[in-house]
């Protein structure tokens, strides 16, 4: 617990509710694992093919943003081009995207940060490809390249600022919540990160 005046720093109760500071956000994180992937049971989708993500910086945001913004996903729209660059260089990330009659439709991130465990990092459909059995075969797909190294264990984590299928999605695809925590951090729109619109019907723009 820290002091009410430290910088930086918001005391939380265990019970009750919490005032968040102007400008701030707030949703609850559920942790998900999987030591070993279930057996494959999507159909086959001819129709669909799993590619090497575009390094294309300008792409790559393009598809991100499709994916994420209903969702105020940030993580990657706050990097430089070179910090972005790098990060999609990086030897220990296998990015890919899924694929349906020539359009970008899903993208799935796996990020191998020790020889025995993994993190699925990002995973996600553009909103018109949600419900359709593409995600279930993009899933089982990126599973099968996770285990195909030595790993003990796949890790992810959803939050409330996610698709509410979420949850049910990866337990349905074998991973098994173990950990909650509560993440805090400034509102994406209001630096311009993203739109003010995005999301707001569910978690409206509150003012500074």
């Amino acid at each position: 617990m820290h002091a009410p005046d430290a910088p930086g720093h918001l005391i939380c109760r265990i019970d009750g509710y919490t005032d968040l500071p102007p400008g701030k956000l707030a949703n609850l994180v559920t942790y998900l694992e999987m030591t070993r992937p279930p057996p494959p049971g999507a159909a086959a989708r001819p129709d669909l093919a799993l590619v090497p993500t575009d390094t294309d910086l300008d792409a790559y945001r393009a598809l991100y943003r499709r994916i994420g913004e209903r969702w105020l996903w940030m993580g990657r729209l706050v990097l430089s081009d070179a910090t972005l660059a790098r990060t999609l260089a990086d030897e220990r990330l296998v990015s890919r995207t899924l694929i349906r009659e020539g359009e970008a439709i899903g993208l799935a991130e796996i990020l191998f940060a020790s020889p025995e465990e993994a993190e699925l990092c990002y995973f996600g459909l553009v909103p018109e490809a949600i419900g359709g059995g593409a995600g279930r075969w993009l899933m089982e797909a990126i599973l099968a390249q996770a285990f195909a190294r030595p790993i003990r264990r796949l890790v992810v984590h959803t939050c409330t600022f996610d698709h509410p299928g979420a949850v049910g999605f990866y337990v349905r695809s074998g991973f098994r919540p173990y950990k909650r925590a509560v993440e805090i951090h400034d509102d994406p729109r209001l630096s311009g990160v993203l739109p003010r619109e995005a999301g707001a019907d569910v978690w409206p723009v509150i003012e500074p």
